[in-house]
């Protein structure tokens, strides 16, 4: 009998930024055990979704200090009522996309998906010789 993989999922409603002012926007986080050092933010966008897969620990870090190179930075903000909260900045080939997050939605996704794989146990949900053998193209 194999064990399930512990996964977490949230629904979250995000603050979308752009030239013109901002809009709400609805997300799915969700972090699979399999896959332990990445997180997945999947975005509703009309009829569409998005989907931005990055390093776990860019919402670790970003909770308390801006933190990413590259496609996405993650730093601490405060929403128009003074409220904590994250800005996730996400870079595309057509620009840049601002999204905010309350700080409290985020902080009780990362507590879950910490107590799900506790840092620096990520490599033990990892089967390193089939994702090698997939790599080669071989079987394991």
């Amino acid at each position: 009998m194999t064990m399930a993989l512990p996964a977490v999922t949230q629904d979250v409603l995000l603050e979308q930024f752009d030239g013109v002012g901002s809009s709400l926007l609805h997300a799915e986080l969700s972090y699979h055990a399999s896959d332990p050092w990445a997180v997945t933010m999947v975005f509703h966008v009309h009829d569409r979704q998005v989907s931005w897969t990055f390093a776990r620990e860019l919402l670790v870090t970003g909770l308390g200090e801006p933190t990413g190179e590259g496609d996405i930075h993650v730093r601490p903000s405060l929403d128009e009522e003074g409220r904590a909260a994250v800005l996730i900045e996400l870079c595309t080939p057509s620009g840049l996309a601002y999204v905010q997050i309350s700080a409290i939605e985020l902080y009780m996704f990362v507590d879950r998906m910490l107590a799900a794989v506790p840092p620096g146990t990520e490599s033990e949900h990892t089967d390193l010789d089939s994702a090698l053998a997939e790599l080669l193209d071989v079987e394991a």
